[in-house]
């Protein structure tokens, strides 16, 4: 089980913590997007000498972009700068070296929705207070860690917490309500905290929660209830400082109808300790509201895992009276009695001994704490990529403080979605809509296109007269002739002598250069075009009515002479082909929100091995 440690203390053979004195959060929740300010504030005790060197952690949502992030340390603000991984380190260091306050962001690679911060030289009795901006494509709250300092929260010293929420959807919608589930808001309707005076706009809320403890003892939640906000949009961004550079949001919220299919149902639940107590009885409801709707003939089975795992049966059964009250009086024994929490073996046993003519959907239900989740990403990516007959998981967060990289990557990797049920929050409706998503038919081959209207054109033919139809698929392989997936020759050089005189061996080689983007280090690599549409996620993943799905364009600068008017999903089915046109607004102001998910969404992919570049390598091989 991963303990994901949060907040601020000593980096050494133990953990000392820094008490927090203040939480504050400020969310800005807008139609399709969100931005998320947190600023959290630490107090060095220490009466004499400073801290040389200590470390900052906090969870992200999964999907989140870190897009700012300021230390003060003292009197002291030192501004975050994006440098290439190994340079950072070495700024840092020297700046720690030199007796200088600073501080290192970087992603945990074992654990992909845990960020830390490296402080060096915190002077006694200093108070620090970290800011970090964050974007993400939901408009959704990130995580706030629940435990700040998982096994010392005795070191959390009074203060506050203050988390405000604003709502801003677009005209054509507004907020019906606000609630939370988990604590007592203030909410109010027709305004936001930044301008609580202006006059009442139905599109427009805010929500303030104030405690007298910088710490929560559970997870923040807030729901918004929005007219119209399951609309598929599509925003047109353009670059304040890149000229001519564009990016586009294209949001999916599917809404159709098709025969559900007959596919394997294996339920994997997690039985390890850390599901003591409540969440094993969330479990236990969940799994019956799951076995009371599935289909009649449908084959299925239930594993449970921990530091073990076993199956209900040694291969899925039908759906029938008998083994429904079979599975029922398995689920009602179910303890949280299997140790600690090993998710890839059970995983792995689930698809080496499925039914290979069967479609396969996998349901894991788990609290979600493990620690190597990117070796369990690709696998999932993999063995769904090889497989000759579908297979779907989709992911059920059991309890406060479910790990969200874990439950969404592993939906993601398995081409599913996620969902998560809090303790005391109502689960059936969310059990169903899985359900509904594990029956629906398969369709993985959905293409965008993008139709423009040629401004010249337009004053001689009319815009309705003329249009330009661009498929992203065919933009891949732009500039991807027969010559660049040749081997690059090497270009001949002159011999050097194995015997110079001029050469002094005591003195020191020099090392290369490099600056800050890597750019020495990687120069034997050959270069690649970017592609005139670059999408990502490069292969958009299946659609599910209860599920908001983003595709991200980056639009090369030479496609400013075209408007782009719609975008069209595309798709086919064993019932006949699917579409979509989406109207595209062109935001009214320069921004670079768009860009920036676009860009994190991007680089993601390519360190999980998928993204734009795949087909590009699969064609060059």
């Amino acid at each position: 089980m991963a303990i994901n440690v949060c907040g601020l203390y000593f980096i050494g053979s133990k953990w000392h913590y820094l008490p927090l004195v203040d939480v504050q959060a400020h969310a800005t929740l807008l139609s399709t997007t969100s931005r998320t300010t947190l600023t959290q504030t630490y107090l060095n005790p220490a009466q004499n000498g400073h801290v040389q060197e200590l470390r900052y952690a906090f969870p992200l949502y999964d999907g989140v972009s870190v897009v700012a992030f300021t230390c003060r340390i003292g009197d002291r603000t030192i501004v975050g700068q994006v440098k290439e991984r190994e340079r950072a380190k070495k700024v840092f260091a020297e700046a720690v070296a030199r007796g200088e306050n600073a501080a290192l962001l970087e992603q945990l690679p074992q654990a992909s929705d845990v960020f830390t911060t490296t402080v060096g030289n915190v002077p006694a009795g200093a108070k620090m207070s970290t800011a970090c901006d964050s974007q993400s494509p939901q408009p959704s709250c990130p995580d706030y860690p629940i435990d700040l300092a998982r096994g010392a929260t005795e070191c959390v010293a009074g203060g506050r917490a203050q988390i405000i929420v604003d709502i801003i959807q677009d005209e054509t919608s507004f907020v019906q309500q606000i609630k939370s589930p988990s604590h007592l808001l203030a909410v109010s309707l027709g305004t936001t905290s930044l301008a609580p005076s202006a006059d009442p706009v139905m599109s427009k809320a805010s929500a303030t929660l104030s405690l007298e403890s910088a710490a929560l003892d559970k997870d923040f939640v807030v729901q918004v209830v929005a007219k119209n906000s399951g609309l598929p949009t599509a925003s047109l961004e353009t670059h304040p400082t890149i000229p001519n550079q564009k990016a586009l949001m294209v949001t999916l919220v599917p809404k159709f109808s098709l025969p559900p299919e007959r596919p394997e149902l294996v339920f994997i639940v997690d039985r390890s300790g850390s599901m003591q107590g409540t969440r094993i009885n969330l479990v236990k409801s969940a799994m019956k509201v799951f076995l009371k709707s599935i289909p009649v003939g449908v084959k299925f089975n239930i594993c449970s895992f921990g530091t073990r795992f076993s199956f209900l049966w040694r291969e899925s059964q039908a759906y029938t009276q008998s083994t429904l009250q079979e599975a029922i009086q398995h689920v009602d024994s179910i303890q949280a009695d299997f140790g600690g929490t090993e998710m890839y073996k059970p995983i792995e046993a689930t698809l080496r001994q499925r039914f290979k003519d069967l479609p396969l959907e996998i349901m894991l239900l788990t609290d979600g704490e493990i620690w190597d989740q990117e070796r369990l990403f690709k696998f999932l990516n993999k063995s769904v990529f090889n497989s000759e007959t579908p297979i779907r998981v989709f992911t059920l967060g059991i309890g406060n403080g479910v790990s969200h990289s874990l439950i969404e990557g592993v939906a993601k990797a398995g081409n599913g979605f996620s969902q998560s049920v809090g303790e005391g929050e109502r689960m059936d409706s969310k059990v169903v809509r899985m359900l509904k998503g594990a029956l629906s038919p398969h369709i993985t081959d959905y293409t965008l296109e993008v139709k423009y209207a040629d401004e010249d054109a337009m004053t001689d033919v009319g815009d309705d007269d003329f249009e330009l139809v661009e498929k992203v698929t065919d933009s891949l392989n732009v500039k991807l002739g027969l010559a660049e997936t040749e081997p690059l020759q090497p270009k001949e050089k002159k011999p050097i002598s194995l015997f110079d005189t001029s050469v002094d061996l005591d003195e020191e080689a020099p090392s290369p250069a490099d600056d800050d983007s890597g750019a020495v280090r990687y120069a034997h690599l050959p270069p690649l075009a970017v592609p005139k549409l670059l999408q990502t996620p490069s292969v958009i993943p299946p659609l599910y009515a209860f599920s908001r799905t983003t595709v991200y364009l980056l639009m090369d600068p030479n496609c400013s002479l075209l408007r782009p008017k719609s975008v069209v999903l595309r798709g086919t089915s064993a019932h006949g082909p699917l579409q979509l046109e989406i109207p595209i607004q062109t935001l009214d102001t320069p921004g670079v929100i768009i860009h920036q998910l676009a860009a994190k969404k991007a680089i993601s992919e390519l360190e999980q091995g998928r993204g734009w570049l795949k087909p590009r390598m699969s064609l060059a091989n």
